[in-house]
């Protein structure tokens, strides 16, 4: 098992040492890919995982983000509809993460969250570990858009986007 973990966090550092990108841009990828960035290649992720670039956060559909941001990267995993699923996926991100960082001490500087998107003040500072969970605007569980209905969460549950 030991093992297992050793490679996860090493395929890991493959996968996100490889996919630096030059603009500033946000790479907007489903939440169920977080699981795969453990152990999937580079090539294999990005075929898998295209994602969606974005100019910054303001241009995000509501919900909530995972984030995970180091120098030029910034990913963000969602949107996913429940406050409590989120905190799940960063969990998990956080000690796939950890385990990287294990392996290439010199990961440093990264901001890991999960965040109510978008906000008025979408950030872009850095920090060494997660932060709070709970981080929308007004402190509580944010209020869903007037576009969202529940056409869309049918979509969202059968993974018809």
């Amino acid at each position: 098992m030991a093992i297992f973990r050793g490679l996860r966090a090493s395929l890991f550092c493959i996968v996100l040492g490889g996919m630096l990108e030059v603009s500033a841009e946000i790479r907007v990828i489903d939440e169920s890919a977080i699981p795969y960035t453990g152990f999937l290649s580079k090539a294999d992720f990005d075929q898998r995982f295209p994602g969606e670039l974005l100019p910054d956060p303001s241009a995000l559909s509501s919900g909530w983000y995972v984030i995970y941001e180091h120098q030029s990267l910034n990913y963000y995993f969602g949107p996913v509809l429940l406050q409590s699923t989120g905190e799940d996926y960063l969990a998990e991100l956080k000690d796939i993460v950890e385990q990287a960082v294990a392996q290439r001490p010199d990961i440093r500087d990264y901001r890991l969250e999960l965040s109510f998107e978008p906000t008025s003040s979408s950030s872009s500072s850095n920090s060494n570990s997660a932060s709070n969970p709970s981080s929308s605007p007004s402190g509580g569980t944010p209020q869903t858009s007037s576009s969202w209905s529940i056409f869309d969460f049918i979509k969202k549950v059968f993974g018809l986007r």
